[in-house]
């Protein structure tokens, strides 16, 4: 062996029993217990996933009835906006007599019946300019849409509407007035008129198209009927939220299913999101997201024992606060904070690190055995 090596081999060796080795023992130690009891535990805070405390059995003892979302045809809300359009292809050839504050005004008895069980807020917007987006078939001397045709009818009119510049669900009411030299008609199955010259599409709104007069075309000036378009617009609302009048009973009747469905929605999403949690491990659930879950579990049992207990407008309440928050906690942004940095990823972060630390560590604890263990020297015989 040479000098090198032994100077090296020396250097290494606490076992010698110089004045210098013991000193070298608690540099070591003090390395270890660093590492140990400092930076592991630094690390395993700054990496793992945060989960506060949850009510998870009892989401999971949730018992979940049909869904009957349906029931409505619009998405379950609490707010909705109903968006009144009014649109004139022809503004140069026809001037449009019509005030759309009016008609929010005259909506507003009806609206005004449901405030306890829905929120609305009513917008008017003018459209000029602007064609249907589907090619009529000619008829003598008009026009006709069939049943096949109206899909068609709403996608070019909804890029120009308002509807998405809100984050509540928009029914759309929307007023169509023919050029003058075009008048349009919508057909039933039969191929027959349809009376009102209208249709509705359950889960966005309806549009009713009018033709003006001749005369009001030979004078320029179109002055629609106010009642006609309440009356539409009023069997369009009554429609798709599925009211059969606007009497009491049927408010009522109205307030419970809505009650009932913001309950089962409350809990299906619960439910989904616990499943997702045990799937995941990388969700976060922060404080704030664990206050929202237990309070809308908590709410959700209240809704439920109000409701059966025939408190229909508690129960309402609860079961709005119960969906609202059981909404807020599934969307909040800070679940998907760690979902693109798994185990594995994390893994081949660290470990490049955290190797070159821990040999040197592993060999260091084979010298401090070899200080309390020294090798036994057999004698030779």
């Amino acid at each position: 062996m040479t000098k090198k090596e032994k100077e090296e081999e020396s250097s290494f060796d606490i076992t010698k029993k110089d004045p210098e080795a013991i000193y070298r023992l608690y540099s070591i130690l003090s390395f270890i217990i660093v590492l140990v009891g400092v930076g592991l535990p630094v690390w395993w805070m700054t990496t793992r996933v945060y989960r506060a405390s949850l009510p998870l059995r009892e989401i999971y003892e949730f018992e979940l009835k049909n869904r009957t979302n349906q029931v409505y045809g619009l998405p379950l809300s609490v707010e909705y906006d109903v968006l009144i359009t009014i649109v004139n292809p022809t503004p140069q050839f026809l001037h449009v007599d019509l005030d759309g504050e009016l008609i929010d005004l005259n909506l507003q008895p009806m609206l005004n019946l449901l405030d306890g069980v829905i929120d609305f807020s009513v917008k008017t917007q003018w459209l000029y300019l602007t064609e249907l987006g589907v090619a009529p078939k000619k008829v003598d001397d008009f026009y006709i849409l069939t049943q096949e045709q109206l899909p068609h009818v709403i996608t070019p009119l909804e890029k120009k509407l308002w509807s998405h510049m809100s984050q509540k669900p928009c029914i759309n009411l929307v007023l169509y007035i023919t050029p003058c030299k075009t008048p349009l008609y919508i057909l039933d199955e039969n191929n027959t008129k349809l009376p009102t010259n209208s249709f509705l599409s359950p889960r966005w709104g309806g549009v009713t198209i009018l033709n003006p007069s001749p005369e009001a075309c030979q004078s320029g000036i179109f002055e629609p009927q106010l009642s006609w378009i309440i009356n539409i617009f009023t069997k369009y609302l009554q429609h798709l939220l599925k009211l059969d009048s606007n009497s009491k009973s049927d408010i009522d009747k109205f307030a419970l299913a809505k009650s009932m469905d913001m309950l089962n929605s409350t809990r299906r999403t619960l439910k989904s999101l616990a499943q997702l949690l045990s799937e995941i491990n990388s969700i976060v659930i922060s404080d704030d997201v664990a206050e929202r879950i237990s309070l809308a579990v908590s709410k959700a049992n209240e809704a439920e024992e109000y409701l059966d207990g025939g408190k229909l407008q508690l129960g309402l309440d609860a079961a709005k606060i119960a969906f609202l928050n059981s909404e807020a906690a599934f969307s909040d942004p800070s679940l998907l904070a760690l979902l693109y940095f798994p185990d594995d990823q994390k893994y081949a972060v660290y470990i490049p690190l955290f190797l070159p630390i821990v040999i040197p560590v592993v060999w260091s604890l084979m010298s401090v055995k070899s200080w309390y263990s020294p090798p036994v020297k057999l004698k030779a015989e």
